[in-house]
């Protein structure tokens, strides 16, 4: 076998410098042609253990490595998927992410993660990136219901995914939480504790008006009241756009200011629509010295972690994120390789920790 120094693999036009290694490098010194350590590294055809112990040898005495892009160039498959996450501040996103990449990955593919921070113009520009890099195929969480843009940008078969948030104006696989059916568990709950006023508050995302995931949870409250009975007072119903303010604006957002008009109207209790408009209301309440459950019960969508960190702990309606993700992924995998024309809504459970606060 043919030895090399660590100039070996120097250019001619710069004496000395490194420079990668090919795989006419790795055929030289295993002493075999280009095609058998082509079929070594493809595993295409047959190589006795002899020839595959070489070849395999002197990639690692070359330090040679196989150029993935080149091999995806050549197999029309990038084995990227993106994700294109509304907020990545927030937890339930980042465990999403972790639920997709950990299906991606298990089957030979990358997650390449895209933050829009709540900004669709980022959005736009980050699936156009994603899409012109080649990516297989993409899951969005999108920071609006108006996706209709995608068909300016995106073939009509493209692989996508959407997760949290159904787009109004675009078709495509969704996975969502069934949102109705846990607003409905909460409110229920809360009624059977002999809470008849319950206010519900929170932040939607709809460039005009409330975003469906929220409209949902609305529906699940409405229900249970019905359900049990009892009139539904549509002015303990608020929501207010946003979302992308930065922790220290949502101490005083609008959901503070509702918390207020809630207390003067003799609230019993209070549903969060997300663990976004639970931070405005739980400050409100502290610095109300409103006692957390005796004068005014508290639970919200998101178990984020300093729910768990206040006194009392705060109940949370608990999204299985991981699964999401993982189902999300499986979703767009599927999509990748069977391209239809009949796409899927698939919703996922939510669980309910009940903690001091109600």
């Amino acid at each position: 076998m043919k030895t090399m120094d660590k100039n070996d693999c120097a250019t001619e036009s710069s004496p000395g410098k490194f420079r990668k290694p090919t795989m006419k490098d790795v055929a030289e010194a295993a002493g075999v042609s280009i095609t058998t350590v082509s079929h070594v590294l493809n595993e295409t055809r047959f190589v006795s253990p002899e020839v595959t112990g070489k070849v395999k040898s002197a990639m690692e005495t070359l330090k040679f490595r196989v150029n993935p892009i080149a091999r995806n160039l050549r197999s029309g498959e990038s084995r990227l998927i993106g994700f294109v996450v509304s907020n990545l501040e927030h937890y339930f996103y980042v465990n999403i992410a972790k639920g997709i990449e950990k299906t991606v990955n298990s089957l030979g593919y990358q997650l390449v993660l895209m933050d829009s921070a709540e900004n669709k113009n980022a959005e736009i520009k980050n699936i156009e990136s994603l899409y012109l890099r080649g990516t297989d195929g993409i899951v969005i969480a999108p920071t609006t219901t108006g996706c209709g843009y995608l068909k300016t940008i995106l073939p009509p078969d493209f692989p996508l995914v959407f997760v949290d948030r159904q787009p109004a104006s675009y078709q495509a696989d969704c996975v969502l939480l069934n949102n109705a059916g846990a607003s409905y568990e909460a409110t229920r709950h809360l009624l059977n504790k002999g809470y008849t006023r319950i206010g519900f508050v929170s932040f939607h995302f709809g460039e005009t008006a409330v975003d469906p995931t929220i409209m949902e949870r609305i529906e699940g409250y409405k229900r249970a009241y019905q359900e049990a009975g009892i009139t539904v007072d549509d002015d303990l119903i608020k929501t207010t756009p946003g979302g992308s303010s930065t922790p220290a604006e949502l101490l005083q957002a609008e959901p503070y200011a509702i918390t207020k008009q809630f207390l003067i109207s003799s609230v019993q209790a209070i549903l969060c629509g997300n663990s976004l408009a639970a931070i405005g209301v739980y400050r409100c309440l502290k610095n109300a010295s409103i006692a957390i459950p005796q004068e005014v019960a508290l639970i919200t969508f998101d178990d984020d972690l300093w729910l768990s960190m206040t006194t009392p702990r705060i109940s949370a309606v608990v999204q299985p994120a991981g699964s999401i993700g993982a189902t999300a992924a499986k979703q767009l995998l599927k999509r990748i390789q069977t391209k239809t024309e009949q796409y899927d809504i698939l919703r996922l459970d939510a669980d309910i920790i009940f903690r001091e606060s109600c």
